[in-house]
């Protein structure tokens, strides 16, 4: 059976009779009943049924506490005015047409006919008078917070004692990932108040792993003082699943990856360390480049140039051509007003210097992008 509470505060009261319940809107709330908390119904606007649309109903538009034996559905709803059912102005004015003023005259309808005529959406409101739509309930769960705590009486001053906490919160939160289906995307490290957050490449239930980012992260920046506090959280995700080849072999680990950029995050610096990030087009230069420290220097915007068969000038250099590649052409993105057509080439001046040059046969002129380190 199901229960329905109709009120300004049917969320509070349908939460004293079950933890799982569905609120069809902030009045409204639904949610399974036992035979023994019917009593306590009886003076609240409410309504029990058979089916969740039956009691929704009930509860709406009848006064008190209605009680709806199986089988009866039809009868007891059938009273109410068509305005009860769920808003379709097109099929209402096709009803008032009809002459159709209550559920019980839309209940009466020949169902072939019915659907000849309206359709699929008229059937639903047919079952929904008759009181026979029968659907699960759909209650709002919570979503589950993965997350350890621990407020320490005596602060920790040296890491390992630190990294034994933290790994014993890893083994907890990573089983209750694992019971689920699920796997970490992020973690998050709260110390005295100071959050570090670790986002991670690829889903994953690693402990080693997780624990040697942590490690890493610790190594590149202790903490200020002594910890009293510690907040460890896991943000859920789907686990990874890969598919390898047959025949391909198999690369490495992205595990020891990720421990190796640990590392080297702690070398270089954060700022220098990521992974780069190619977008859906052939554009040149359409790319997120790692840090600053790049092989090839972009010209932003690239210099106009002039050129002959031996020499070239620019605003900011000019040479002789000792050596030229190319040309290698290029075009694309023909549906956007800014569409590229363009010879490219590699060009050795008497500088010394490497240089990337293209001619853009929109405005036909010449250009250096660059220069190569």
């Amino acid at each position: 059976m199901f229960a329905c509470i109709h009120g300004p505060d049917a969320a509070s009261l349908a939460d004293s009779f079950s933890p799982f319940i569905e609120m069809v809107d902030q009045q409204t709330a639904v949610f399974s009943i036992t035979s023994r908390q019917l009593g306590r119904l009886k003076s609240i606007r409410s309504a029990v049924a058979a089916t969740v649309e039956a009691a929704i109903l009930a509860a709406r538009n009848l006064p008190g506490y209605t009680f709806i034996a199986p089988g009866e559905e039809a009868r007891v709803l059938g009273a109410l005015l068509i305005d009860a059912l769920p808003p379709d102005p097109e099929l209402f004015e096709t009803f008032d047409l009809w002459g159709i003023k209550s559920l019980s005259d839309l209940a009466r309808l020949p169902e072939n006919d019915l659907a000849a005529r309206l359709g699929e959406r008229g059937l639903f409101l047919q079952r929904l008078a008759r009181g026979a739509l029968s659907r699960p309930l759909r209650p709002l769960i919570p979503a589950s917070v993965y997350e350890e705590f621990a407020d320490l009486e005596h602060p920790i001053k040296l890491r390992e004692p630190l990294l034994f906490l933290i790994a014993r919160f890893l083994h907890d939160l990573t089983a209750r990932l694992k019971s689920q289906s699920l796997a970490a995307a992020a973690l998050y490290l709260t110390l005295n108040g100071n959050q570090r957050r670790h986002s991670l490449p690829f889903p994953t239930r690693d402990v080693k792993l997780l624990l040697k980012l942590v490690e890493h992260s610790l190594e590149r920046q202790p903490p200020e003082a002594p910890v009293a506090k510690v907040r460890l959280e896991l943000i859920p995700t789907q686990p990874r699943r890969i598919q390898h080849g047959l025949f391909t072999p198999a690369g490495p680990e992205p595990e020891k990856l990720e421990l190796t950029l640990g590392k080297i995050r702690g070398l270089v610096g954060e700022k220098n360390v990521g992974y780069p990030e190619l977008f859906d087009t052939h554009r040149p230069g359409s790319g997120r480049p790692i840090g600053e420290l790049l092989p090839f220097r972009y010209f932003r915007p690239p210099l106009e140039a002039r050129i002959t068969a031996t020499r070239l000038w620019t605003r900011m250099f000019q040479g002789q051509i000792l050596q030229i590649g190319g040309p290698w052409r290029s075009s694309g993105d023909w549906w956007n007003p800014d569409q590229w057509n363009r010879d490219e080439y590699d060009l050795a001046l008497s500088d010394g210097a490497l240089y990337r040059i293209y001619l853009d046969r929109a405005p036909d002129k010449w250009f250096v992008e660059g220069v190569y380190d």
